[in-house]
């Protein structure tokens, strides 16, 4: 009987092969692949060809100026993903077990997160100065499409849903609190959430984790806020909230140095704010790469570290 490794695939193509088919179902292009990879488009395109007549089908089809993966493209390319992954994580730990640290982290985060990441990867440069860290941020929506697709080591994210299929860690605690510029009539009185029904509320961007966060909240409390202004990004509310645009809820680490230069306030509202968390996930069955795991390691020991006061009694 012939072992399943002697297929015509694994004696015909090349590890270089699925590199450049990869990295060109990656762009969606030939030509960004070839300049990615530093070779000319010519050669980027001999390679393909070669891996298809290993397989005897066709793995792209070009329409109009668009390059798209043909079905047997789509089959291949997710094998090629889990394969590279696998061969990057294989260099990574012979180059430990030879005492270097290189290497490559990956990871994703939550626009909240932004606040407190980029010191953990500072430290974890300075102690692994070979391994190069790529940081993305974006919302839950875009978050969730990268875990779907495999795109990143791990991830920081508010309450990870059922659907997504990761492993999960508590990182932190995300304090929730209604805040408003320092000047509001609002800052130092005691409130309950209903005095604020009538307030131009600032809502943030669909497909924002603290919008589905708040609106669950409000959904709970039967609170329909008056919604004036829809913004995308913490920086933005930032912006509404200093030019006295209305109030929101916001996470508190996002706004702390506003807060500590009065120049935005949390209000006392009661039953606030209110303690969601940050989550380290990755994808479930996803093996982590020896710097991935350092850092990731790194960032839970933060997490024990950040505390934040409790605003409410401003």
């Amino acid at each position: 009987m012939a072992s399943k490794l002697d297929s015509k695939l694994a004696r015909s193509a090349t590890l270089r092969q699925l590199q450049v088919f990869s990295t060109i179902a990656r762009l969606n292009s030939f030509s960004k692949a070839a300049e990615e990879l530093h070779l000319t488009q010519p050669t980027v395109s001999m390679q393909v060809k070669k891996l298809s007549e290993s397989l005897d089908s066709p793995l792209f089809e070009t329409i109009g100026r668009k390059t798209y993966l043909t079905e047997a493209g789509e089959v291949l390319y997710q094998s090629s993903q889990i394969i590279l992954e696998q061969l990057s994580i294989a260099e990574q730990n012979i180059n430990h077990l030879k005492g270097f640290s290189g290497g490559q982290v990956q990871l994703s985060i939550i626009s909240t997160a932004q606040y407190f990441v980029p010191k953990v990867i500072y430290e974890f440069n300075k102690l692994y100065p070979d391994v190069n860290v790529s940081l993305r941020i974006g919302n839950k929506e875009s978050l969730s499409k990268r875990i779907a697709d495999n795109k990143d080591d791990f991830y920081i994210l508010g309450q990870p849903t059922d659907d997504m299929n990761v492993e999960s860690t508590q990182l932190a605690v995300n304090p929730l609190a209604f805040v408003a510029n320092s000047q509001h009539k609002l800052v130092g009185q005691k409130l309950s959430i209903e005095d604020l029904a009538d307030e131009p509320f600032i809502m943030r961007e669909p497909g924002s984790g603290i919008r589905a966060q708040v609106k669950k909240v409000f959904d709970g409390l039967g609170f329909s806020p008056n919604v004036k202004m829809v913004l995308g990004g913490n920086e933005a509310t930032r912006l509404g909230l200093l030019q006295g645009l209305g109030i929101t809820i916001a996470s508190i680490p996002t706004l702390l140095e506003e807060i500590n230069h009065q120049k935005i306030a949390v209000l006392n509202v009661k039953g606030f704010p209110i303690n969601r968390h940050w989550y380290l996930a990755y994808p479930k069955g996803k093996q982590l790469s020896l710097a991935s795991k350092a850092l990731y390691n790194m960032l839970l020991e933060e997490g024990k570290k950040i505390s934040y006061k409790d605003f409410s009694a401003n």
